[in-house]
């Protein structure tokens, strides 16, 4: 009960920094779109849209977009 809405924040709330709210901002709304897109362009695979992004900036930047300074 809840789970998917709380598995969602932490990956907000990672991708965006650990303690940084304009990071989390601003990647909320990215994630929003990204799973929005999915589910219009790619419905099969629309749950893993997000896992995808998050994976990849990860990779890119592996202490968020916006770190805490």
């Amino acid at each position: 009960m809840g789970n998917q809405v709380l598995i969602v924040s932490f990956v907000i709330v990672v991708i965006g920094g650990i303690g940084s709210v304009w990071g989390a901002l601003i990647v909320a709304l990215v994630i929003g779109l990204a799973d929005t897109f999915g589910k219009v362009l790619i419905p099969e695979f629309a749950g893993l849209v997000v896992y995808l992004v998050m994976a990849a900036v990860l990779l890119w930047r592996p202490e968020g977009i916006f770190r805490r300074g």
